[in-house]
């Protein structure tokens, strides 16, 4: 992203788990409309465009993210990769830098903003992730030439959870790569996808700093949440989030805003919640 002049706001939106080739009816054009309509700087896709990684899911994803008129940048999720074993270990990622983008961790830099994806899939798992000490440093570096008016933030498909004793769930890594972002990174916010459920809070590690972390669910796939459908508008300022989910239920064809939780940088440089406001369900 090209440096602007300075704004006193920046609003990204955060979405992942769009999942083309398996999506509820309505929901591309809901999504569409939504998007247009928040006229955001940038939308953040955090994953699992795709059901099967096949090219023609590809394909349509690609396409989706062009039609909806307003800069995108992406990583790739599990479900991006090839289902076969085979295909996952040789060269995984074949199809989604043809078909999406040559870059998996791309990097964005702003007024207000300083953005590391990570590309956190795993070619010998199936759902699980993972993320390297050399990639966690990476982006570290990246962040900490932040000035003092950007938001830091990282964008990744799995959340930061450690692996589970059988391996089928978490990130590989998880641990010491919050502990290198945070530490060296300075990260204040955190956006993952992958479990199709919203989770947005503080993020309090022993012996870290206290940031802030935004899981969307999915705003397309019939696997959602129980409250519906949804994705997540984010809007940052100088030692300020906003994170406001927007929803879409069965009984409603559109998007509607729930409410908004807000946090600020405290003088140590933790970040805290401060009180939510009370305007819901705003229609896109």
């Amino acid at each position: 992203m090209a440096q602007e002049p300075h704004a006193q706001t920046l609003r990204l939106i955060h979405i992942s788990d769009l999942h083309f080739g398996a999506q509820s009816d309505g929901a591309l054009d809901a999504l569409r409309e939504a998007l247009r309509a928040l006229d955001p700087a940038l939308v953040v896709a955090t994953g699992d465009l795709t059901q099967r990684g096949q090219p023609e899911q590809l394909r349509a994803a690609r396409d989706f993210l062009d039609s909806i008129q307003v800069p995108w940048l992406a990583t790739p999720g599990n479900h991006d990769i090839p289902v076969l074993p085979w295909r996952r270990l040789i060269d995984p990622l074949r199809d989604y830098r043809r078909y999406i983008s040559p870059h998996t961790e791309p990097r964005v830099d702003g007024d207000l903003l300083r953005l590391a994806f990570l590309d956190s899939t795993d070619p010998s798992a199936w759902r699980a992730g993972r993320i390297g000490d050399e990639q966690a440093n990476a982006a570290a570096g990246y962040l900490s030439g932040a000035g003092a008016a950007q938001i830091r933030v990282v964008a990744t498909h799995h959340p930061f959870d450690e692996l589970s004793e059988d391996g089928r769930e978490g990130m590989r890594g998880a641990r010491r790569a919050l502990e290198i972002l945070c530490a060296d990174g300075l990260v204040d916010l955190l956006l993952c996808g992958h479990l199709h459920q919203t989770r947005i809070g503080i993020l309090r590690n022993e012996g870290l700093r206290c940031v802030v972390g935004c899981v969307a669910a999915t705003p397309t796939s019939p696997r959602c949440e129980t409250s519906g459908e949804s994705f997540v508008c984010v809007d940052l300022g100088e030692d300020a989030i906003t994170l406001s989910p927007w929803r879409r239920t069965p009984d409603t064809e559109r998007f509607r805003r729930v409410s908004g939780r807000h946090f600020c940088r405290q003088r140590d440089n933790h970040w805290r919640e401060i009180e939510p406001d009370l305007d819901d369900d705003e229609e896109a």
